[in-house]
């Protein structure tokens, strides 16, 4: 009581100050039920349905039906509207128009059908009850009526104005109203009681008057102002009421004054009582239909406009002009209710309409109803029932489709004997850079309504128009031309060709993968080659391998996958089979990415009854592996499946290894060597799991290139031959040059590099594991020891191997004790310099020049001294030539070139066993880049 209370202080403020109600004001509004919304609003003139918008609200706001927003629907429609246009979807009842519309929209394709993938079924609105929109609105009542002219027949009563104009003797104009007794007094005449009279009769009665009473006195009389009435309006209205309207207005401006009429109220009885008694009834659907107003009387004070219940409601729908609920008045039929509903519309087909009806079991059946005939059309309807009106078969009959790469796309009338070129004309009719060598005509079977293809070559055609290339068209075929370039979109031909295929009629479609210009699916068209499924995908790419390809193809009766190797040199002409899937390689790429799908697939369905179709090649192949085992096939073929020998392939013999089994308990491997032959490979027959090797020739060698950098007199990369030595490569390169230092050389080696890779990969994830261990052990580790492994694991993943071998100078001149060559050697020989480097674990890495007799904890400290983490008393020395000296602190000579390193204290790292090399490669590493970087 209190919250309603509190509602009535605002919306009185409001109604005072004409204030916008606050946002916490329109949710306690929100929270009242509908009823005591609508009295506040009322009582204090607030427009309720502009705060909350109720379900009725004749604002189209809300779908009572389906109990969501108008514009919501309309919106979802909208966008499926358009979603719908914009993937170029067709529905079952366009007709010939709509399609050739859709061409001039889209510039694309056309579709007869739509059956498979391509049926969309557009959302079905329901019915809405006929008529009650057009009655709903706002409860504004009317304004007075002035200046409209008054019928002859017009009561008069108390409150009416009458405008009188006299002339003759004297001109006078007056305006007087009639009184609250029913009165009209004038100077002239006096009072007249005039309540009850018409018009026309107070006119004849005060001219009469006038006349006696004043002579040569005459008067105009017109209506004024007209009084107001008050009427009642009840029963299902959207606001039953008491209203104040004209004098003037009728039972409709009584329904329009109170909203409208419910859902649930009656359009065809509305009743208007006076004094208690039925006056009359008025049918608004004769109102709404015909224009008939003849029962809708003006009103009088005191009457009463009552909307009863609606009684028996159908449906009328399908192809009808207005679909819609419609109401029952007495015994009309089915076709009465066909005529009420506005006829069929455009499309219908009386003969084949239905009568949807609940039975006495409260069953929904369904009756047969031909509206031309008399007496099925005068089939009495009963509540509930719904009448769908039948159309006509929507499929377009004597035409042909052309879609695609064409200027003029769209639909042409057919006539027997009609041929493709009948249809395309010349090579003027189609867009720049057509496919000329593949187009399609897809075909409908007229008895079962399935989908076959005819493959067309356009320039077999254009060549010869009377052959056989010049394809005769039937009725509903559709021809597909396409670009050279783009492509196919073909997606929904392929769609509908999989959705009526069946175990027994299995999908008529074939793909081609790999090296084409059009990789795919493609439909099988009759009598279809591998070279015209290579046409469909617009011919293959360049390097594609001629001597290899491979057909998947369906053993329907195995359920098992069968292959076919073929040439794209010799084969071509292979006839296709529905489900083949042709592969084509590059000479040039592994055949193993494009395969792995077929490699897995045999392994699935390999079982006892089905061998594992596969084979394998190895050794100097160009693409080695495991390869499908077609039926029949060779050694040559799968020497060409593996892209042919390797330039050090061994040509004399090849080894075999050959699986058997008696397939219950025994097992083994055959070895054997056959000869490499043409003759023996192109006639030896492969079993399933043979393996292939293919030998190398003796001493076979690739190329192996030494590079000698820095002060040689010739550096460069050279050739070397087995069992050359460093010092035999120095000769040939001249020796070196007068500025060399050759105790200062770096060589190395790249298998020692991986090795060093290895080690440093090592060292991380040890370190790495220290780490998370000492996160994880509280107190393990000091905050200091932490941040030391935190250098230590950075100093390690910046290292960089270099491979780095020791090399003494009697290597690069004595031809005895030199060392031998290996591919991917190299000889580093600086010039001469007189410093010496300091890195490591001190303040500032630096180098120094050489200064004779120098120490070196000098030379330390000259480079800022050890910092925190240093290991002061393992400090070594790194001779020029990449020799380590330990115990450096005893004496040793420091020479130019020489590095002092100061390695890291890994004292809180006991677990790295491997510190102690590391850390000679991390040396290794930091003074062999520096060197090089010099150069």
């Amino acid at each position: 009581m209190k919250f309603l209370f509190s509602l009535s202080a605002i919306f009185f403020s409001l109604s005072i100050f004409a204030i916008t109600p606050s946002a916490a004001q329109i949710e306690q509004l929100k929270n009242l039920p509908r009823a005591q919304q609508e009295a506040l609003a009322k009582q204090y003139g607030i427009d309720l349905d502009s705060l909350v918008p109720s379900k009725g609200s004749s604002t189209g706001e809300y779908d009572e039906e389906r109990n969501l927003p108008a514009k919501k629907i309309k919106q979802n429609k909208n966008e499926f509207n358009q979603e719908t246009k914009s993937k170029g979807k067709t529905f079952n009842g366009a007709n010939l128009t709509n399609l050739v519309d859709q061409v001039k929209d889209n510039g694309t394709s056309i579709k007869l059908t739509e059956q498979g993938t391509d049926k969309v079924t557009p959302i079905e609105e329901p019915l809405k009850p006929f008529g009650y929109e057009i009655f709903s609105g706002e409860n504004n009542g009317f304004a007075p009526l002035k200046n409209v002219p008054v019928p002859a027949g017009y009561i008069l009563g108390p409150g009416d104005e009458i405008n009188l104009q006299l002339y003759g003797k004297e001109i006078q104009s007056l305006s007087v109203v009639i009184d609250r007794n029913g009165v009209f007094i004038t100077p002239e005449t006096g009072p007249i009681p005039v309540a009850g009279l018409s018009f026309s009769e107070f006119k004849e009665l005060y001219t009469q008057q006038l006349e006696q009473k004043v002579i040569g006195l005459k008067a105009l009389v017109t209506m004024g102002e007209l009084r107001s009435i008050k009427v009642f309006v009840l029963g299902d209205v959207m606001q039953p009421g008491s209203y104040t309207l004209s004098s003037l207005s009728t039972i409709t401006h009584a329904i329009f004054s109170a909203g409208g009429i419910s859902n649930v109220g009656t359009l065809r009885n509305v009743q208007l009582k006076r004094r208690g008694k039925l006056v009359t009834s008025l049918d608004l659907y004769d109102f709404l239909l015909k224009g008939d107003t003849a029962n809708d009387m003006n009103l009088l004070p005191g009457d009463v406009v009552f909307v009863p219940p609606s009684g028996n409601v159908v449906g009328v729908k399908g192809a009808i002009k207005r679909p819609a609920l419609y109401e029952l008045k007495g015994n009309e039929t089915a076709l009465d209710m066909f005529n009420l509903a506005g006829g069929g519309a455009t499309n219908a087909f009386i003969k084949s309409s239905k009568l949807q009806r609940i039975n006495d079991n409260g069953l929904s059946t369904l009756i047969d109803i031909d509206l031309a005939n008399k007496q099925e059309a005068n089939t009495p309807l009963r509540n509930a029932d719904t009448l769908v009106v039948g159309s006509v078969l929507e499929q377009v009959e004597n035409v042909v489709v052309l879609n695609g790469h064409v200027n003029r796309p769209g639909v042409y009338g057919y006539k027997e004997g009609l041929k493709l070129l009948d249809v395309i004309g010349n090579i003027k009719q189609l867009k720049s850079n057509p496919d000329l060598e593949y187009g399609l005509i897809v075909r409908e079977d007229k008895l079962v309504r399935t989908i076959s293809t005819v493959s067309i070559s356009l320039r077999k055609a254009f060549e010869q128009p009377t052959s056989k290339f010049n394809v005769e068209l039937t009725s509903r075929d559709e021809i597909w031309i396409f670009s050279a370039d783009e492509p196919r979109n073909i997606e929904n031909i392929i769609a509908r060709l999989k959705s009526q295929a069946t175990r027994t009629n299995p999908t008529q479609l074939v793909e081609v993968i790999g090296n084409v210009e059009l990789p795919g699916e493609y439909p099988l068209t009759e009598n279809m080659t591998v070279q015209d499924l290579i046409k469909s995908a617009h011919d293959i790419k360049e390097s594609t391998d001629l001597n290899y390809a491979l057909i998947k193809r369906v053993n329907i009766e195995k359920n098992i996958t069968d292959f076919e190797v073929l040439s794209l040199l010799e084969n071509t002409e292979l006839q296709l089979k529905s489900q083949d899937k042709l592969y084509i390689f590059n000479i040039n790429e592994p055949r193993e990415f494009l395969i792995a799908d077929l490699i897995e697939e045999i392994n699935l369905q390999t079982s006892k009854e089905n061998q594992r179709l596969l084979v394998s090649i190895q050794g100097e192949v160009r693409f080695p592996g495991e390869y499908p085992l077609a039926e029949g096939m060779t050694v040559k073929q799968l020497l060409a499946a593996a892209g042919g020998y390797t330039e050090a392939s061994y040509l004399v013999d090849f080894n075999l290894s050959r699986f058997t089994s008696n397939g219950v308990d025994d097992s083994k491997f055959d070895l054997s060597t056959e000869p490499l032959t043409d003759e023996i490979t192109s006639q030896f027959k492969l079993k399933p799991r043979d393996a292939i090797f293919i030998k190398r020739i003796p001493d076979w060698k690739q190329t192996e290139v030494v590079e000698l950098k820095g002060e040689f007199k010739f550096p460069g990369k050279y050739t070397i031959k087995r069992g050359e030595t460093l010092a035999q490569l120095i000769q040939r390169a001249g020796g070196f040059t007068e500025y060399a230092a050759p105790k200062a050389g770096v060589f190395t080696r790249e298998y020692l590099k991986e090795k060093e890779d290895r080690i440093l990969a090592q060292a991380q994830k040890e370190l790495k594991k220290q780490l998370v261990t000492a996160r994880y052990n509280v107190g393990q580790l000091s905050g200091g020891e932490n941040d030391n492994l935190e250098q230590i694991l950075d100093s390690l993943e910046s290292a960089e191997a270099v491979g780095r071998m020791v090399v003494e100078p009697e290597h690069f001149t004595s031809l005895e004790s030199s060392i031998e060559l290996r591919d991917g050697d190299r000889l580093i020989i600086p010039r001469k310099s007189y410093e010496v480097s300091v890195l490591g674990q001190v303040y500032q890495p630096t180098t120094l020049p050489w200064t004779e007799d120098m120490s070196m904890k000098e030379y330390v400290f000259g480079a800022g001294g050890f910092n925190q983490i240093a290991e002061d008393d393992d400090t070594y020395l790194i001779k020029a030539n990449g020799r380590i000296v330990v115990d450096s602190w005893l004496g040793v000579d420091i020479e130019p070139g020489d590095t002092v390193m100061v390695p890291a204290n890994v004292q809180p790292i006991p677990t790295l066993t491997l510190w102690q090399t590391v850390t000679s490669i991390l040396a290794q590493s930091a003074t062999t880049l520096a060197l090089i970087a010099a150069l």
